[in-house]
C-alpha cells in the first residue's frame, strides 16, 4: 500500500514551484564556466568580507560552515540548467554580479525550505498554508539545547588547532614580494619552498581536519595520499586568498583573480611536484574531486570541490577549500562511489575500536576498568567503564558515522542515535533483571550501580530522538570530563542532570525569521551563539 502523502496537494504544488524558481535567474541561460566562474567568483568576495569582518569566534565557524551549504543549491542549479564549455571571463560585470547575488540568496532561502519540507515529509514537523505563509503547526523549540550542543560543541577543535598555529612561520614576506598587480589582475611566485612552508604553518589546521588512519587503502590511492593531495592544493588556495589580502591592503580591489583558475595540466603538474605523489594517483584524486564527476547525479562543491569549468580550466575557490571538513567530505563521497563504498564500509568497522582506543589511552592513568563484550541474546558492550571502589558501571554506546549537513541526513543520523539509546535501555533493563550473562561481561555484581549513555564521534542528533533516561554526548567531551572528574559517580550525575547541555539565554538563543522565494513565505526558526569562546563545559 502506498504510504500516505503527509502534506497537502497544495504546498507539494508550492514545492514544485519553489523547486524551479531559480530558472529566471539570468545566469541559467550562459553556459556553464563563465556562470559557475562568476558565483564562485561572487562567493569568495562575499566570505572574504564576513570571514575578514570582527566577529566571534562561534559565528565565523557558523558562517564557515553555512556558505558551503548555502552554495550547494546554486552551483547545482547551474550545472543542471546551463550547458557544458564556455570561456572563463576574467573580468567584472555589473548584470553577473547582481545575478550571482541573487543567485547566492535564493539558494539560502532555498535550503530552508528544503529543510522544512523534508522534515515534515517524513513527520517530523507538521506544515500548514495561511495564504502565502507556510508555517509549523507544532512547537519547534522543544529540545532546542540539543541541537543548540551540536551547533556550538563542533568549533572546540578547530579553535584548539587555531591556536596552535605559528602564524610568524607563513611566507608571507615571500609572496609579497612577488606579488605584482596589473590592472585587475595578480600575480605571485608559487613554488615548493613557499607551498612547503604554508603547510607547515598550517599543520595544526590540518591535524585537525584528520583523525583516520592514514593507511587506509581506497581501490586507487591511501588516505595520506589524499591527504597529501588534498594539502598541496590547501596551500595553494590558501596563497591566493593571502595574496588577495595583501593586494587588498595595498589599495587593490580586484575582482578577476578572486578564485584560482589554473588550466588542468598546471595544477596537475604543480600538486604532483608539492605532493610528491605519483601522477596517476593524483589524476585519481582528481577524479574523484571534480564536481559531477564519478556518476554522481546530485554533485555537491563541498564534497567535489575541484570545479572543472571547461575541458581546460579548474576553478579553485580558496574558502571553499579552507572551509573544507576534508576527511568527513572524502568520506561521504566514498559511500557515494560504488567502487569504493564496499571498501569503506570494511573500514569503518575500525572506527569502533579507534574510539575505544581514544578512551583507554586517555583515561589510561585511572583507576577505571574497562570492558567490551559481545554475545548471544543482548546488544553488545561497546565499552564499560567501571569504578569498582565505587562500586559504579557506565555503559557506553560508540557511535562514529558520518556528520550530517542538510535534513535529510539529520533524520538517517538521528536514527542511528535512536538505535543506540534502545540498544542502552535493553542492557540496563537486563541489568535491573539480575541478567548473569550480563554481570558475568562486566564482572560486577547486583551492587553497582549502573547508567549508560550513547556515545558519538562528532554529532549527538536532533532534539526529536534525545530520550529522558539516556544521554547522548560527544566523544571527546566525556574523556576530558572523566579526565577531570573526581569519581565516575559525579561524572554519571552530570551526565543524567545533562550538564554538558548549553543553557538557551546564556549560551546560544533562538530566533524566528521568515524565508521567502517569490510569493512564498515560510516561518522557521534560527540558533544563535551568545558565546564567543568554544563551547566545552566541564
Amino acid at each position: 500500500m502506498k504510504p500516505t502523502d503527509k502534506l497537502t496537494p497544495e504546498l507539494r504544488k508550492i514545492e514544485k514551484a519553489i523547486d524551479l524558481h531559480y530558472k529566471s535567474n539570468p545566469l541559467v541561460n550562459l553556459p556553464f564556466a563563465p556562470a559557475a566562474w562568476y558565483l564562485l567568483t561572487f562567493t569568495e568576495k562575499v566570505m572574504l568580507r564576513e570571514l575578514f569582518s570582527p566577529i566571534k569566534f562561534q559565528d565565523r565557524a557558523i558562517i564557515g560552515d553555512n556558505f558551503v551549504n548555502e552554495l550547494k543549491h546554486p552551483m547545482y542549479w547551474l550545472y543542471c540548467a546551463c550547458r557544458a564549455g564556455g570561456q572563463v571571463p576574467f573580468a567584472y560585470n555589473n548584470t553577473t554580479y547582481k545575478a550571482s547575488q541573487d543567485l547566492l540568496e535564493l539558494g539560502r532561502e532555498y535550503g530552508w525550505f528544503v529543510s522544512a519540507y523534508t522534515y515534515a515529509s517524513h513527520g517530523w514537523v507538521g506544515l500548514e498554508l495561511q495564504e502565502s505563509t507556510i508555517q509549523p503547526t507544532e512547537d519547534l523549540f522543544k529540545g532546542v539545547e540539543y541541537n543548540a550542543y551540536n551547533l556550538l560543541i563542533k568549533p572546540h577543535k578547530s579553535l584548539e588547532a587555531l591556536f596552535s598555529v605559528n602564524f610568524d612561520n607563513f611566507p608571507i614576506d615571500a609572496i609579497g614580494h612577488s606579488l605584482r598587480v596589473h590592472g585587475d589582475r595578480l600575480r605571485y611566485r608559487l613554488n615548493p619552498k613557499i607551498v612547503a612552508d604554508t603547510i607547515t604553518a598550517m599543520k595544526p589546521t590540518l591535524d585537525a581536519m584528520f583523525s583516520l588512519p592514514s593507511e587506509w587503502q581506497f581501490s586507487r590511492y591511501t588516505l595520506e595520499d589524499f591527504r597529501n593531495v588534498f594539502e598541496a592544493i590547501f596551500a595553494m588556495a590558501f596563497i591566493r586568498a593571502l595574496a588577495g589580502g595583501i593586494a587588498a591592503g595595498q589599495g587593490y580591489m580586484g575582482y578577476a583573480d578572486s578564485i584560482y583558475a589554473p588550466p588542468h595540466n598546471e595544477l596537475l603538474r604543480r600538486v604532483v611536484r608539492y605532493s610528491q605523489i605519483s601522477d596517476v594517483k593524483v589524476q585519481s584524486i582528481f577524479d574523484d574531486l571534480s564536481y559531477g564527476n564519478r556518476g554522481i547525479t546530485k554533485p555537491d562543491p563541498s564534497l567535489q570541490p575541484l570545479i572543472k569549468l571547461n575541458s581546460e580550466t579548474y576553478a579553485i575557490m580558496p574558502h571553499l577549500w579552507l572551509s573544507s571538513s576534508a576527511e568527513r567530505n572524502l568520506t561521504v563521497l566514498l559511500n557515494k562511489l560504488p567502487s569504493e563504498k564496499g571498501i569503506y564500509s570494511k573500514l569503518v568497522l575500525e572506527k569502533e575500536r579507534l574510539m575505544r582506543e581514544r578512551f583507554t589511552t586517555r583515561l589510561s592513568d585511572t583507576d577505571f576498568r574497562f570492558i567490551w563484550r559481545s554475545g548471544p541474546g543482548l546488544p553488545d558492550v561497546d565499552l564499560a567503564i567501571i569504578s569498582d571502589s565505587e562500586k559504579t558501571c557506565l555503559l557506553l554506546e560508540l557511535k562514529w558515522f558520518i556528520d550530517p549537513a542538510e535534513a535529510r541526513e539529520i533524520i538517517e543520523k538521528s536514527e542511528e542515535i535512536e538505535k543506540g539509546i534502545s540498544q542502552v535501555l535493553q542492557l540496563k533493563r537486563a541489568f535491573a533483571n539480575n541478567h548473569e550473562a550480563l554481570l558475568e561481561k562486566l564482572q560486577i555484581d547486583s551492587s553497582y550501580s549502573l547508567e549508560g549513555v550513547v556515545v558519538s564521534e562528532n554529532w549527538i542528533g536532533h532534539a526529536k530522538v534525545q530520550s529522558p533516561e539516556i544521554p547522548v554526548i560527544q566523544a571527546n567531551h566525556l574523556i576530558e570530563k572523566l579526565k577531570v572528574t573526581e569519581n565516575l559517580k559525579s561524572a554519571m550525575e552530570w551526565l543524567k542532570d545533562r550538564k554538558y547541555l548549553p543553557k538557551e539565554g546564556e549560551h546560544f538563543e533562538v530566533f524566528r525569521f521568515n524565508a521567502t522565494i517569490s510569493n512564498w513565505r515560510l516561518k522557521w526558526y534560527g540558533i544563535k551563539p551568545l558565546i564567543s569562546e568554544a563551547f566545552f563545559p566541564l
